[in-house]
């Protein structure tokens, strides 16, 4: 009633008016608009600044705890060593009480940090403290209080004593292996993942700001770009409320004596001097167009029921036609859809797998590697100290002389900075072999991140190192990497993974299948090749380009390529829907392209083009 009673009042108003109320209308909603819109934004900006604040706040105090368990857990494991130099235990035992009582001031800060921040802020995180808190809130009073105890004990020792020495070795060692020690060390892991958790909540704090200036920003934009059209739509109806319902009319007229059609009618749109015009129009030609309609009534009845017939055979028969062409085409995809899905979870799966593993050697590699350093240290003092006492006493008595002799010093000297040294590369190897293999997995990653596409071209190439080496068969094959300086790129990391594992994958298929023919000799002499180059096609988009030397594909088979259940492959090596989805990947998730280029007898190249930044789309 009151949408009616609206639409009267304004079609009653004179033309004039009209324009001075739609006018109006425009400016109100851009002042508005603009006042909202800023309004908007310093709310959100606030929200997301203290969310900031409060985060860095958190970070540094678990950073600040985290140090001092490290720093407490290595001076004491260096007592072990000194407990021979009574003044150098002492001095790293202070060294140790000192991030004691550093450790107790942070822990106190901590909680007063959880205490007083708000619960709803912080969610689960917040929880995640207080749970560390509660659960080792005794821990660190009573490691101190333990480590104090066997330190007094070791004090009431005769250090000079080689005996008591070792006693006192081993009283530190047994701590070192505790539970309670461990249960300290568990401190620093639990540590590890809260810091990773604010870490992640600082960027969402970030990213919130800036969400809140381009809320604000568009809001002021939509306004103005509202007032705009509706300024724009005003002035178009003002020449239309005036000309076109004149030029209407007088049409009307005209028709009606030329055609002696009298049924048309005039349209009237409003009440205001011209709608009035139109009423006096249509009630002269109304009392002409009933005196007709009669006549006509008969012969359109049964028009109507003819062509009423036809039309539902028809529609009917197009509707089964409809039917039957949905179904096939709903039959087809409910097969891809299933076997995309389990092609999904078992990436999934192997992801899950693969993070869990590269998490649980992680840890142990990282202290072997951090504590390589130390024991280079240690032998290099060593080394140097056995050597200042071969320079000073170099007739030693006969018992060390034949030691020495026994356990080969002079090989121990020369070869043991190379042990370790070479032990440092292995850990470095392996270290670089988890971070490929986190890289590689991120398979649960929902949203677009923005990455070093190298780093995951890399990581896939690290992952089928297996099928790259040499075999007895064949010679390794060679990867040739041309890649250009990109930025970084917006995409799913873990789906671009799969997309490049599944051709890198077809191309070392397709390289074995063309080994079969030749000789071991004929490889080495032209060996197989695999080359990926990367470029910038212009400010928008990059290009991947994954190229091998096999035998190539005909054009029968290139056209067929990404049509899912398709494969050339034997039964049992392929299920023909790697590359559909690699397609679906490049496609549809990150609105690229995916093409194909392939010589029978010379090789085959797939090129990848995706746009450096994404819009956001709903995941499939």
């Amino acid at each position: 009633m009151v949408h009616q009673s609206l639409g009267q009042r304004l079609s009653s108003l004179r033309v004039g008016q009209k324009i001075g109320l739609g006018y109006a209308l425009a400016l109100g909603i851009a002042v508005s608009g603009t006042i909202a819109g800023f309004g908007v934004g310093r709310y959100y900006q606030k929200q997301a600044q203290e969310q900031e604040e409060h985060v860095r706040n958190e970070v540094e105090l678990l950073h600040r705890l985290q140090s001092r368990v490290l720093q407490t857990r290595t001076h004491q494991q260096q007592l072990i060593p000194l407990a021979q130099y009574p003044e150098k235990f002492q001095d790293e035992y202070a060294h140790l009480l000192k991030h004691k009582a550093e450790i107790q001031g942070i822990w106190a800060e901590l909680k007063a940090f959880v205490a007083k921040s708000p619960t709803l802020q912080a969610g689960v995180r917040h929880a995640t403290i207080t749970a560390l808190l509660q659960t080792y809130d005794p821990i660190p009073q009573r490691y101190s209080q333990e480590l104090e105890r066997r330190v007094e004990q070791i004090r009431n020792l005769n250090l000079a004593s080689p005996t008591d020495v070792e006693q006192a070795q081993a009283l530190i060692l047994e701590f070192t292996n505790s539970d309670l020690a461990l249960e300290f060390d568990g401190i620093s892991d639990d540590l590890v993942g809260l810091i990773d958790q604010a870490y992640q909540q600082l960027e969402e704090a970030e990213s919130s700001q800036q969400q809140a200036n381009a809320v604000s920003e568009k809001i002021v934009a939509a306004s103005i770009g509202l007032s705009v059209a509706i300024a724009i739509l005003l002035a178009v109806l003002t020449s239309r409320a005036i000309a076109q319902p004149i030029q209407s009319l007088t049409s009307v007229a005209r028709r009606a004596t030329e055609e002696s059609n009298f049924e048309l009618q005039a349209t009237v749109e409003q009440n205001d001097e011209i709608g009035t015009l139109a009423n006096a129009f249509n009630q002269l030609i109304r009392a002409v167009q009933q005196l007709l309609q009669q006549q006509k009534t008969a012969n359109e009845q049964l028009e109507n029921y003819s062509q009423t017939l036809e039309s539902q055979v028809e529609v009917r028969t197009q509707e089964i036609s409809d039917k039957n062409t949905q179904l096939q085409q709903l039959l087809e995809e409910l097969q891809r859809t299933h076997v995309q899905m389990v092609q999904s979870e078992k990436m999934s799966a192997l992801g899950q797998m693969v993070a869990g593993v590269a998490h649980e050697i992680n840890n142990p590699v990282n202290f072997i590697h951090g504590n390589l350093t130390h024991v280079q240290e240690y032998a290099h003092n060593l080394l140097g100290l056995v050597q200042l006492y071969q320079n000073y006493y170099p007739d030693p008595v006969p018992e060390i002389q034949a030691e020495a002799e026994d356990i080969e010093m002079e090989f121990i000297q020369a070869d043991l900075p190379k042990v370790l040294d070479s032990m440092k590369v292995g850990t470095d190897r392996i270290r670089q072999i988890v971070l490929s293999l986190r890289n590689f997995s991120r398979m649960d990653e929902a949203d677009f991140k923005a990455v070093d596409i190298h780093e995951g071209i890399d990581s896939t190439l690290l992952i089928l190192q297996h099928r790259l080496k040499d075999k007895s068969e064949r010679p390794a094959i060679q990867v040739i990497r041309d890649y250009s300086n990109l930025p970084l790129i917006e995409c799913y990391p873990g789906q671009i993974n799969q997309a490049f594992m599944n051709i890198l994958a077809n191309a070392i298929d397709a390289l074995e299948e063309a080994n079969v023919k030749r000789t071991y000799q004929e490889l080495k002499e032209n060996p197989n090749q695999i080359t990926i180059r990367t470029a910038m096609i212009d400010s928008k988009w990059v290009k991947i380009a994954i190229s091998d030397n096999g035998m190539g594909m005909p054009e029968s088979v290139q056209k067929r390529l990404f049509n899912p259940f398709f494969t050339t492959k034997s039964v049992g090596k392929g299920t023909g829907m790697g590359l559909p989805i690699s397609y679906q990947i490049v496609t549809e998730k990150h609105g690229g392209k995916l093409d194909c280029f392939s010589i029978p007898g010379k090789g085959t190249e797939f090129v990848l083009q995706i746009p450096f930044q994404q819009q956001k789309r709903d995941a499939v």
